[in-house]
């Protein structure tokens, strides 16, 4: 984890490694060995709050929010889109105003044809679980994404595995795909196979990695043949 001074000017350390701006409009906070900055006055496609990085150094950070407090608010490209569906919709009422017969003012006006009946409203999506929402925001985007990578695994209770791994602190996601690994080895596999898998490996599709440590976090090489009785 990237380490910062508490002598970092404006900011104010928050604890866990993240900093804040005097305002409390920029978070600064640590991801995989570098920095993000959280902005709470800007949001995402996805109605979170936006997030800028990542970046080397913490410094790197601090330059990027003196930027975005000068910087317009970024537009959605969402938004832009809409925009033009807008301005289509708009030029296409435009032009049948003046398409030929169209009705004058002194045109008797048709008799209103009977309104359909009203559409079922559709399902609101079940609410966001308190323990998501207490997250900071990015380990609620982090969490909706463990969940998504694990429910494609075939995990039986996603919600409850992502909560174990982000709230409890359990590598819960890593055992798992220790667990899975193992059984992908079959039954042939010889315990070589096995202490290489459980030494160093790493599941892409969960986004996790796992390795063999000694009381003092040093990771463990494992040499079978050195290991071998002479």
């Amino acid at each position: 984890m990237p380490k910062a001074t508490e002598t970092d000017g404006s900011l104010k350390r928050l604890g866990g490694g993240r900093w804040q701006t005097r305002d409390d409009r920029f978070t600064i906070e640590p991801q995989s060995g570098t920095w993000v900055v959280v902005d709470a006055e800007q949001t995402d496609d996805l109605g979170l709050a936006l997030v800028r990085g990542p970046f080397g150094s913490l410094t790197a950070a601090r330059e990027v929010i003196a930027s975005a407090r000068d910087a317009a608010p970024a537009v959605s490209p969402l938004a832009a889109q809409m925009a033009k569906l807008r301005d289509r919709s708009a030029s296409a009422t435009s032009d049948d105003d003046h398409r030929p017969g169209r009705r004058s003012a002194t045109t008797p006006k048709p008799k209103p044809e009977p309104k359909p009946a009203p559409t079922p409203a559709a399902p609101e999506p079940p609410a966001e679980a308190r323990w998501i929402r207490d997250l900071e925001p990015i380990e609620r985007r982090r969490a909706h994404e463990l969940m998504a990578r694990l429910a494609r695994a075939g995990v039986a209770d996603p919600e409850g595995m992502a909560r174990r791994e982000l709230v409890g602190k359990v590598p819960a996601a890593a055992a798992f795909a220790v667990a899975r690994a193992i059984r992908a080895l079959g039954p042939e596999a010889s315990p070589a196979d096995v202490a290489r898998l459980l030494a160093d490996g790493r599941d892409a599709d969960l986004g996790v990695r796992w390795r063999l440590v000694d009381g003092d976090d040093r990771p463990i090489v494992v040499d079978l043949a050195a290991s071998e009785p002479r």
